[in-house]
């Protein structure tokens, strides 16, 4: 039982988090919301393009909302290798699609033209920092 609720904690404190309406830390990743806008800004930049498919309801998307992007070491890994892009899959359902994002959250690293290097769903921060540098070791 006790493993169970460790290997599912992240999805109950995000269930805790809708129930209590608890604001989520500040983040310093300037998120983007125009995918196309992001891949010319990335091939400008010479980084990949990491996106984050995500929706108000869910709360696994409000674990990481509260726990993955606010920490530091998230975010400086984000700045320095990858343009951030957040989609809000209720609102933007052409890019949901175009990607064939079924289930949320789901993060996707994108090289510059548009093709899906790695995809992902890290609900901590340490799975989020594995995530991301074998997406786009560290240069």
């Amino acid at each position: 039982m006790l493993v169970l609720v460790w290997m599912r904690w992240p999805v109950i404190k995000g269930y805790y988090y809708k129930a209590t309406d608890a604001v989520a830390p500040a983040t310093t990743i300037q998120w983007r919301t125009d995918v196309d806008a992001a891949l010319a800004e990335a091939g400008r930049d010479g980084k990949l393009v990491v996106v984050d498919f995500t929706a108000d309801w869910c709360p696994p998307c409000l674990a990481m909302k509260h726990d993955v992007w606010p920490d530091p070491r998230v975010a400086r890994a984000v700045a320095d290798r990858f343009v951030p892009v957040l989609i809000d899959t209720d609102r933007d359902g052409a890019t949901t699609a175009r990607y064939g994002v079924e289930g949320i959250p789901t993060v996707l690293v994108l090289a510059g033209d548009g093709r899906v290097v790695d995809r992902g769903a890290p609900l901590t921060a340490g799975g989020m920092l594995g995530f991301l540098e074998r997406s786009s070791p560290a240069r």
